[in-house]
């Protein structure tokens, strides 16, 4: 099973964002992507989710196009962490993290002991547990960010969108939530696309990269082979060098003047 991103290409009326962009994203793999501001990153994103539908091109899971899904349906496949946090000033976090269950309630609302678990399990995972009855107007910008990720780990789908998640956190917390998605792709399959900035982190974290610029796909593949000193100087048009750790992780750096 995967995520197949089919010569998608796509826009918005007076401007095109995306050019024929075309990936595979196993089941169970992390893929960041990877570019210069305005290469098309948080709109792939927006395909991805079935929010923005493509000029041409398709995404399926497992076979099926997710754009022809019901609205539920899509729910129930593909949850998102969005960059911009809008979230109801006067709920309480536990109260947002089960927003995360809408599409399993009845007609009715009512949420239900697996609705329940699903959301104290997902506080438990980002840490706010012991934040849960507090109003989300109280929590800082960066607790803000982890009730937005723990929403979408309470909907519990088999495809996680994550659109620049370490923003607003400490180095803490950036490395422990990205740590908690790569164990949660390993232990229960989630397919995870996310928007990143740091290159150092997308090395670390993910299984595959892929580079935009410009709206088209430059490259894609493993960490190692994709982020070269050559290939980002070019993308970013900045000089960088590619050292490699003794993990054999590769770490990105600004030449030296």
């Amino acid at each position: 099973m995967s995520l197949e991103i089919v010569h998608v290409s796509a826009g918005y009326p007076s401007q095109q964002v995306l050019d024929d962009v075309h990936l595979t994203v196993p089941k169970g793999q992390i893929l960041a992507l990877l570019g210069p501001n305005g290469a098309g990153k948080t709109t792939l994103l927006r395909v991805l989710s079935g929010t923005l539908a493509p000029w041409q091109g398709q995404v399926r899971w497992e076979g099926r196009d997710i754009h022809r899904l019901a609205p539920k349906a899509r729910a129930r496949l593909v949850a998102v962490v969005p960059q911009a946090r809008a979230l109801p000033p006067a709920f309480t976090v536990e109260q947002a993290v089960m927003l995360g269950r809408t599409p399993y309630l009845s007609w009715l609302g009512g949420a239900g002991q697996a609705d329940w678990k699903a959301v104290q399990r997902a506080l438990t995972q980002t840490d706010l547990l012991p934040l849960a009855a507090r109003p989300l107007q109280r929590l800082s910008g960066g607790e803000q960010q982890r009730v937005l990720l723990a929403r979408a780990l309470a909907q519990e789908t088999p495809l996680l969108l994550l659109d620049e998640p370490t923003t607003h956190l400490d180095l803490h917390h950036q490395s422990r939530l990205l740590a908690l998605v790569r164990d949660l792709s390993r232990a229960r399959g989630l397919t995870v696309v996310m928007v990143v900035h740091d290159l150092n982190q997308a090395a670390r974290y993910a299984d595959r990269v892929a580079i935009l610029d410009h709206g088209r796909l430059v490259a894609a593949g493993s960490p190692a082979a994709v982020l070269t000193a050559e290939r980002l100087t070019r993308v970013y048009r900045t000089p960088v060098e590619v050292l490699t750790t003794a993990q054999g992780w590769p770490v990105v750096v600004a030449a030296a003047e």
